[in-house]
């Protein structure tokens, strides 16, 4: 009948959190470990992707291939780009987020390892399929890792400072790649420095730790 003990008042009725209250503000994620990760992470990450992208055709033809097959091998990395888009989607949503993004970064890896060690046609192509897949994904993930390690109160301006280091480290990369070339005459020097540049965005991704926050599927 709905009654209750005398004395007792209205029971309390409990209201839910709105996900969009729910997280940290920018001021207490720049004091995590977590947000210096994921910005050191993509730093590395965006430099080496972006270098290799605009430097391919000159690559290639610095080492005496035609232009219309660098222009081919260029037209690979869309094909790793959309299967790294489609498919970290995909791979997020069933294993943990680090996890996949040191897959992907491991990737870029053996990319530019390729793109360095080897001369051959095929191994151009594979290369750029490789790094393709970093270009696809490496925003996606830390999108994604934001919402888990930050949650949604203050998304959108943490993810913004975030974002303006994709930009400052996509253009660097590039540059640094032409200085490199320019200093030592040769482009295995700079793709051995984000050779390197990639593993270590692999091993530090790995570090960080279970999710702050999940979004409920109820």
């Amino acid at each position: 009948m709905g009654l209750l003990p005398d004395g007792a008042g209205e029971p309390l009725i409990s209201t839910p959190v709105a996900a969009s209250d729910v997280g940290l503000t920018v001021h207490d994620a720049v004091r995590t470990s977590e947000f210096w990760i994921m910005v050191c992470v993509l730093f590395l990450v965006t430099a080496s992707v972006h270098a290799c992208f605009i430097h391919l055709p000159a690559i290639l033809t610095d080492r005496g291939s035609s232009p219309q097959l660098a222009a081919f091998a260029s037209s690979l990395f869309g094909v790793g780009l959309f299967i790294g888009r489609v498919g970290c989607g995909y791979l997020l949503d069933q294993f943990f987020a680090p996890r996949v993004a040191a897959l992907l970064f491991a990737a870029v890896a053996i990319g530019i390892a390729f793109l360095g060690l080897g001369h051959s046609i095929w191994s151009v192509c594979i290369a750029a399929v490789l790094v393709g897949l970093g270009i696809g994904s490496e925003v996606d993930i830390i999108a994604y890792l934001t919402s888990r390690y930050f949650g949604l109160r203050s998304y959108g301006a943490i993810f913004g400072w975030i974002w303006a280091v994709f930009g400052v480290s996509g253009g660097l990369g590039a540059y640094l790649m032409g200085f490199g070339f320019d200093k030592t005459g040769s482009y295995i020097m700079p793709l051995i420095g984000f050779f390197s540049a990639a593993v270590l965005a692999t091993l530090l991704i790995v570090t960080l730790g279970p999710y702050r926050y999940r979004v409920s599927r109820t």
